[in-house]
């Protein structure tokens, strides 16, 4: 991000679709060997009353942190971002999430200006999946 950033400026969105088998292979590379209601059809029945395993708020943070990186450029994100969300409703097989968002505020630090981004997911139908905030400090 070599250019000043602008108050209110919207990062570029990020689309993407969530399958079964991205749902597991996500999940297979931080819980090895527990059944749980991510990965266990019957366990997610029987906790949540589905009838599908749900993606972990994990993965939406993922989606997030791709999107902020990619606005913040990687140099930056890497090195001093963050990203925090609150998860509003499952996401699942099939889903396709958009993250989208938009500069809230710039706070001047010791190493630059810490900008801070409002941060949404939405699933295909238009429904808010999770919210939240990242932020990076800009040299």
């Amino acid at each position: 991000m070599a250019s000043p950033i602008l108050d209110n400026a919207p990062i570029p969105t990020l689309t993407k679709s969530v399958t079964e088998e991205s749902i597991l292979q996500f999940e297979s590379c931080g819980i090895l060997d527990r059944q749980n209601i991510h990965n266990n059809h019957e366990l997610a029945a029987q906790r949540l009353g589905t009838s599908y395993t749900l993606a972990s708020g994990r993965m939406s943070i993922t989606f997030a942190s791709e999107a902020l990186r990619r606005f913040f450029g990687p140099e930056v994100f890497n090195h001093s971002g963050s990203v925090n969300l609150k998860f509003l409703r499952p996401v699942k097989d099939g889903d396709t999430i958009t993250v989208s968002g938009s500069v809230i505020q710039q706070d001047p630090v010791d190493s630059g200006t810490q900008v801070t981004v409002m941060v949404q997911c939405q699933n295909q139908n238009g429904d808010t999946t999770a919210v939240g905030q990242g932020s990076a400090i800009v040299p």
